[in-house]
């Protein structure tokens, strides 16, 4: 596939230094994203929400994520001399959510909050992704590693920072302090990311005509047409309800003394969680490298088994030295293969429709993650306890493989672009 990159004007302008900056504010979102599974016992005990109640805030938490990114893809391809805006913007919004769920006062309103603060980070993926499939055709499986690098940064601050604080902090208290970072990230992203997608050679004063949105939508239903797209999606859709599942419900087995929880204090559940949630520090870069040099299929198959069968020891683990090797062990596999699908699904599509591809895969894993907790709350209460949900996210993990295993996957290796 012919892709083009224009030379950098500037520094900040250089496909590393963009690269940087979007891991780091990458890194920031999911500080706040990873964290609030953390809040929610807590959120639980002060409210005295039941186990439906917390699902139906984690399904709208999941559904406004995929919403936003299944009407703002083909909107976001449509925009990219705004692409900077955007992420500035999604940062102010950020401090803004968290503003709102520090002072709800009820179930509605906090619902109103989750909604919020499920908007950044949903956004964020869009632009950043596009950017990033387009300057680094050439190593595009490690670029979106990378992207995902600085994401399990914060997937392993978010838990140690969020437990630690619950030990002496009321969580509304702890969201009030969230949305300084939030706010002086904005002005980072200002600084570094202000003119992304206008040094890509699209320029506000182009004669080139803007497609329409209807014609982008249309786009991004006729990607379904090519069955390793549709396959991928779908692959990708199973395995993030599974990952939902696996984060939204791992504090409560952690946390909770009853229905077979473990009874840890907050902090201890954090440095679990970080484990589960941020070791894609070391398997990111090198699982992306890895597939650019061999290909996405040979990763992702036995990446995913591996993944499978450690779920399916955690709960004879217990709370033992065991259980942290066995979360760690799923940590390595649980963001860094999504990346790697990501880039599987950005090798097969146009150039120009990257923000819609990467808006399906985000986009169907959140609306499907919208009915994924309340399965997941009915096989609490019916099926064995809070472990019971390391079985079923193992099971959704083998399938996902099967899938993945049948797929032929395209000739993705591109020569790097000489300007760049």
């Amino acid at each position: 596939m012919a892709e083009a990159i224009q030379k950098p004007a500037s520094r900040r302008q250089s496909r590393n230094f963009i690269l940087g900056s979007l891991s780091f504010g990458h890194g920031i979102s999911h500080l706040y994203d990873q964290g609030f599974p953390v809040f929610m016992p807590a959120i639980q005990a002060a409210m005295g929400l039941t186990n439906f109640q917390v699902a139906f805030l984690l399904g709208i938490r999941q559904g406004g994520f995929g919403l936003v990114n299944l009407i703002g893809g083909a909107i976001v391809d449509q925009m990219k001399a705004s692409w900077g805006p955007i992420l500035i913007g999604c940062m102010i919004w950020a401090a803004l959510g968290f503003l709102v769920v520090a002072a709800s006062p009820n179930l509605w309103v906090l619902t109103l909050a989750v909604v919020m603060v499920s908007i950044p980070g949903a956004l964020w993926h869009l632009p950043s992704t596009a950017a990033l499939s387009r300057r680094f055709p050439d190593r595009r499986g490690f670029a979106i590693s990378i992207h995902g690098f600085g994401s399990n940064v914060g997937n392993v601050m978010a838990p140690l920072v969020a437990g630690g604080l619950l030990t002496f902090m009321l969580w509304r208290h702890i969201l009030l302090i969230y949305t300084i970072p939030a706010a002086i990230m904005a002005v980072f992203v200002w600084w570094s990311l202000k003119d992304l997608g206008v040094e890509d050679g699209d320029q506000p004063g182009d004669a080139k005509p803007k497609r329409q949105l209807m014609t982008g939508y249309r786009d991004g239903m006729a990607l379904f047409k090519n069955p390793v797209v549709a396959a991928l999606v779908l692959a990708a859709a199973i395995r993030g309800v599974g990952n939902n599942a696996l984060f939204q419900w791992a504090p409560f087995y952690l946390r909770k003394a009853t229905d077979g929880g473990l009874e840890m204090d907050y902090f201890t559940v954090g440095i679990h969680l970080s484990l589960l949630t941020g070791m894609g520090i070391v398997s990111a870069p090198i699982l992306g490298y890895l597939s650019d040099k061999f290909g996405r299929k040979q990763v992702l198959v036995p990446g995913l088994i591996l993944a499978s069968i450690l779920t399916f020891f955690v709960v004879s683990a217990g709370d033992s030295l065991m259980l942290a090797v066995l979360l760690g062990g799923i940590g390595l596999f649980s963001f860094a293969l999504q990346q790697i699908i990501l880039a599987a699904v950005l090798d097969s599509v146009p150039r120009g429709t990257e923000a819609t591809a990467s808006g399906l895969i985000f986009g169907i894993n959140g609306v499907l993650g919208f009915g994924s907790p309340f399965l997941a709350a009915f096989i609490i209460e019916v099926l064995g306890g809070y472990g019971s949900i390391f079985y079923y996210v193992g099971i959704l993990t083998v399938i996902s493989a099967v899938i993945i295993a049948f797929i032929p996957f395209p000739n993705y290796r591109v020569v790097k672009p000489a300007a760049a």
